[in-house]
Parts: structure tokens; sequence; C-alpha cells
């Protein structure tokens, strides 16, 4: 009957899972990022057909891969996008882009079933990986970020995946999960370079003294055989998914590893608590704040109980030796893995974009860290009054409860959800639709209500409109225009003589409500989360005040 009740739970779980993100794919926007993941896909089929002499043409503009300036980030996840696109024939650019999503989400799905996985094998309940695998989806910043984000998310999925093979080698330590995880590997470094912290990490857990109650002792020429083993597929496999080092593999990964692991070509203005820093110059509480704003509370707080918890096993109870016992073992890891990044990004001081992206790819080290913590909460209340244990209950209900509805109410904007840390008047303190996504939905408004030919639109913020044209209908985006708007900017004799829509979503927008103050821009369209407004559309109606056609 338990195992029945198990498995009639799974499913249901995970198929409602898989449902809201096929029932959610075709509704989110383009983001800034989507067209050039896309051409670097490009660029590096036409380099693997001309290196193997396959007969594939390819269209004049795309450079070879030596003259491409993007070519040192991972491609694998863009490249079998792009082969499955060119198989099924799709040429419409909205078609790419929308089943790039699909694909994008399908990818975050096999990360929740690898999550629910590990969850399971660390807390020995399936019941904890199916909350883990929930806990996960009900992350709204990432959520969303499962439909278009094809770097930092697919990052996260594919070192998510090898930290389950890495715990599944670390609890029994054989030839095959020792491949497995090489393969891991590999594919998270072939996606983003600093998946290469997988190695050393593998490594130095595998070299711990053989003193753990679950694994009998073995010589050290068989542990150093299989590290050998581990790290000939992992090399072998990362130059074979990733066509940029084909020619030189040592040379071009070192040259990838320093241009990435500091970013400069990427130099703008960041919004933070109200102040606007440079990218290459961030204070070193950055990632910290953003975690902490954009991650619900519950979380939160779970994770400083799992770290209050681990630091009393290690530090009192094992006296460091955290190698001697497999759940000490693990939850140093997993630790390692969540924090190992955020202080090598202090030291390096990398370049990081707005919000903390970038740094996704700890987030399952975290949630499983939070897991913990809750289960040790959970176990305090045992055999104690119900009451407890039914309150601890209630609020994780309510939280996950609550997430969800802000989700839901969000949708499909969850990419720019604060906790209530973040208090309000989110425009003026932090960056906000950085991805653009709000703008389909504007242009969408736009082309249904106006009927003239040709339409043109300006932006007087960072907003990214025109890569949100190729998300529309092909004859839609082929009535709009993107001109500059100093060339309108308060200027009569220059008003053209086509409609006029400028859009602000203040991104690196120091004078957010300029065009409030200008009688010749009326509000034609304004996107609100929460109360806050993310983006403001304003048409021109010139110095009469009357409407253009």
């Amino acid at each position: 009957m338990r195992a029945k009740i198990k498995t009639f739970s799974i499913i249901i779980v995970f198929a409602i899972l898989l449902l809201t993100g096929l029932l959610s794919y075709q509704d989110y926007g383009l983001s800034t990022d989507e067209e050039a993941c896309h051409f670097r896909a490009v660029v590096t089929a036409k380099y693997i057909s001309e290196t193997v002499g396959l007969k594939v043409t390819f269209p004049d503009t795309i450079p070879a891969m030596a003259d491409y300036s993007d070519r040192d980030h991972g491609v694998l996840f863009d490249l079998v996008a792009y082969g499955l696109e060119r198989l099924l024939g799709l040429q419409d650019s909205k078609q790419i882009f929308i089943f790039k999503h699909l694909l994008t989400f399908l990818v975050f799905f096999a990360g929740l079933i690898a999550f629910y996985q590990l969850v399971t094998r660390r807390l020995k309940d399936w019941r904890w990986g199916l909350l883990g695998a929930v806990m996960l989806f009900l992350s709204p910043r990432l959520f969303a970020d499962a439909f278009y984000n094809a770097k930092d998310l697919v990052f996260m999925v594919t070192y998510l995946i090898a930290m389950s093979t890495a715990s599944s080698l670390f609890e029994k330590p054989t030839l095959g999960r020792t491949l497995v995880h090489g393969l891991a590997t590999a594919v998270a470094i072939a996606t983003r370079v600093m998946g290469i912290v997988l190695i050393p990490a593998t490594i130095f857990f595998l070299l711990l003294p053989q003193k753990r109650i679950y694994i009998a002792p073995e010589p050290w020429s068989r542990r150093l055989g299989r590290i050998a083993a581990y790290l000939a597929v992992s090399l072998v496999l990362t130059i074979l998914f990733w066509p940029m080092l084909w020619s030189n593999p040592l040379e071009n990964f070192a040259a990838a590893f320093q241009s990435l692991s500091r970013f400069e070509r990427w130099s703008k203005e960041v919004l933070l608590m109200g102040r606007f820093y440079l990218s290459t110059d961030l204070p070193w509480y950055f990632s910290l704040v953003w975690i902490a704003l954009t991650t619900p509370l519950l979380y939160l707080g779970l994770f400083l109980a799992g770290l209050a918890d681990w630091l009393r096993r290690v530090l009192i109870q094992q006296k460091l030796r955290f190698w001697q016992q497999s759940e000490a073992l693990a939850d140093t890891f997993f630790q390692a893995l969540f924090w190992g990044p955020l202080v090598s990004v202090v030291i390096f001081n990398s370049v990081l974009y707005d919000g903390w992206r970038q740094l996704y790819f700890i987030y399952p080290a975290f949630l499983i860290i939070a897991l913990t913590g809750l289960q040790t909460l959970s176990q305090m209340f045992n055999g104690k009054k119900l009451i407890w244990n039914v309150i601890l209950a209630g609020i994780v209900t309510l939280s996950l409860g609550s997430t969800a509805i802000w989700m839901f109410r969000a949708h499909p904007l969850q990419n720019v959800y604060f906790n209530t840390l973040a208090s309000s008047d989110w425009r003026s303190q932090y960056d906000l639709d950085y991805w653009g996504l709000a703008n389909r939905a504007a242009l969408e408004a736009i082309v249904a209500s106006d009927p003239s030919e040709q339409i043109l639109i300006a932006e007087i913020s960072a907003a990214s409109v025109s890569e949100s044209f190729r998300i529309l209908e092909p004859q839609d985006r082929a009535r709009l225009s993107l001109i500059p708007f100093d060339s309108v900017a308060n200027s009569a004799a220059a008003a053209p003589q086509q409609p006029l829509y400028v859009f602000n979503n203040y991104k690196r927008q120091k004078d957010p409500d300029i065009l409030d103050r200008d009688p010749a821009y009326v509000r034609f369209y304004e996107k609100k989360v929460a109360g806050e407004t993310i983006l403001t559309v304003y048409q021109w109606v010139g110095p009469s005040n009357e409407v253009h056609p």
C-alpha cells in the first residue's frame, strides 16, 4: 500500500509541475540574451560543419569561429537546440524562440527530477525529495528563467545533475558511477566554464581518508585509478562537447576561463539599494544582498537553520572530521559548492550583471541546505507536543502557497520577484525587468490598437525593445521600427509622421519620470507586478496634444 501511495504521489506531483510548464512556455517574452545565444550556436554549427566536412549551407553573414568575439562561451545546449530547429525546419523567429522556451523548460524539468533524487538520497525519504522539487519549482525568479534563460538556468541544471552524480559516487564509489559523474562534469563545463570547479571538488572528496562508516577502506591504487578515469572522461568529453577547444584545447580553455572569470567586456551600471555601481567595481556584498532580497523568506530561514546545524555537527560533534560520517560529508560538499563560488566572486572581483543570475547554479546547494535545516527542526519536535509539528507544517504550507499565488498573479513576469525585505518603490532601488520580458505584451498592445502601416518605437532606458520584435507575428514586427529617442525628444520640428511610442523600463534611467513632465507625451501602457510599475510606454501626442492616428 505504501509503495502505491509513493508511486501515485510522485507521478501526480511531477505531472502537475510538467503540465504547468507546458501550459506556460508560450507566454514569455524574448530575453536580451536569446538572440546572441542563437547566433553563437549558428557560428559553432558552421565551424563544426567546416571542420568535419559536412555539406551544410549557412548565410554569408555568419563569421568564422576565429573572428567571433563571443566564442569563449559554452554552447552545448544552444547547439543541440539549433540542431533540432534545423531538423524540424523552423524558419520564423517566433517559432524558433518559442520552441527553445519549451526545450529550456524541459531541461529545467529534468533538473527537478535530479533534485528530487539528490534530496531523497541525502534525507533518506522520498517525501523530502518531493518537497525539494516543489520548493525549487516555487522559486519565482528561477521559474521564469526556466523558459528563456539558456545560459544561467541551463547551467544550474547541469551543475545540479553533476552534484547528484557526485553524491552518488561518494556514497558508493564504483567505476560506473565515476564515468557517469565524469560525463555530467563535462556537460556542465561545456555549458559554462565555471563548471570546472566540480573537478577539484570531486578529487578532494575522493581523496579524503577512507574511514567512513558506509564504505570499506580500499587501496590507494584503486582510488587513484578512479580519479584518473574521472579526469580522463571529464577532459575528453569537455573537449568533444565544446568545439571551440578542438583546435587548441589547453590554450583556448585558459583564454575562456580568464575572459569569463572577469567579463570586462560587459562594463555597465547596475542598480542596488538606490545606488548605481559599475559592473566592474561592485561591492563585495552585491550577490548576498540580491540572494537575500529575491529568495522566499521561508527558504532563507531554513537555510540559516541548516547552516547552523551543519556547523554544530562538524565543529562540535565531528571535530572537523566530517568525512567520518556520510551525512556530514555530503553536507560539507553542498556547503562547499554554495560558498565556494560566492567567495571566488569576491576574491576575483568578478563582473556580475543585473542581479545574481550568474550564480543561480549555487541555488540547488542552497535549497538542500535549507531542507536539512527543515528536517532538523522537524526532528527537534519529535516526541514533543503535536502542536509544534502542526505549526511547522502550517508555516511551510502557507509560505509555499503564498509564493505560488504570487507567481500566478505575476505570470509571466515572475522574474521581478522580491520578498518583503525589499520594501517598496522597487524601480528606484533595483534593476527590475532587465531581461525586457514585459516588452512583448506592450508591443502586442500597440499593434492591436494602432492600425498604422508603420509604427516608430523608441526607448529612454535600456529596455532592449528591438530584440522583442522577433517574438511577435511576422506581419506585426514588419510594421515596427526602432529609432533613437534623441532624434525626436523635445523637438516638435523633428516630430515623426508615423505614431511614436517610447518605452521606459527604468533600467539605467536616472530620471524615471522624465516623460511624465513632458506635455508632448501621454501614458499609453503600464505594466505592474505586485503593485510596482516595471514598464511604462508613452505615446507621442505632439504640441497640439492631439494623438496621431
